[in-house]
């Protein structure tokens, strides 16, 4: 988060510590699967969730529509400008707490999610960059997994994935 109150959406480091502090915040994830439906994840380099393989996403900023947030994460964290929200399934709305925040290792953080899971093209997929939030993404297989730093909602989202192609 940029320290500069000019911009829309953002908040110095100071004033979001505060707010995270006594608000809730939404945030939007993306559960980008590809052509043999396995779920990207990346590993996060900043906090929260900092060192666990988890799905990229943000904060949806105030005035912000979902759509508008989905189109701005999928180009910020994905650089996938062509994903449409029409495609995304919203997979409900999930609360996520945190130990710590982005600014601050004593203020907890408390999300109301909403991920939407979307099926990229074989195109699509050869197009993704991840952003300075993570050090490397993989595709996860949601039925055989192995990899014990997958965050617990992650792994949250592979569990709803392999169940609901369950019961399709």
């Amino acid at each position: 988060m940029a320290d500069n109150t000019d911009a829309p959406g953002y908040l110095n480091p100071q004033i979001f510590t505060m707010a995270v502090d006594a608000l809730p915040l939404i945030s939007m994830d993306l559960c980008v699967t590809n052509t043999s439906g396995q779920l990207m994840l990346g590993l996060r380099k900043n906090p929260p969730a900092q060192g666990f393989w988890f799905t990229p996403g943000g904060r949806i900023r105030k005035g912000e529509s979902q759509h508008a947030a989905f189109q701005r994460l999928m180009n910020e964290e994905l650089t996938l400008t062509q994903v449409t929200f029409d495609r995304a399934t919203l997979m409900g709305a999930w609360d996520h707490f945190y130990e710590d925040s982005a600014f601050s290792s004593i203020t907890t953080t408390h999300y109301v999610n909403l991920p939407y899971l979307i099926q990229l093209t074989e195109e699509e997929e050869a197009q993704i960059s991840l952003n300075g939030q993570h050090v490397d993404w993989r595709w996860f297989d949601v039925l055989r997994h192995e990899d014990d730093i997958v965050h617990p909602y992650a792994q949250t989202y592979l569990d709803w994935i392999a169940h609901r192609r369950a019961v399709e």
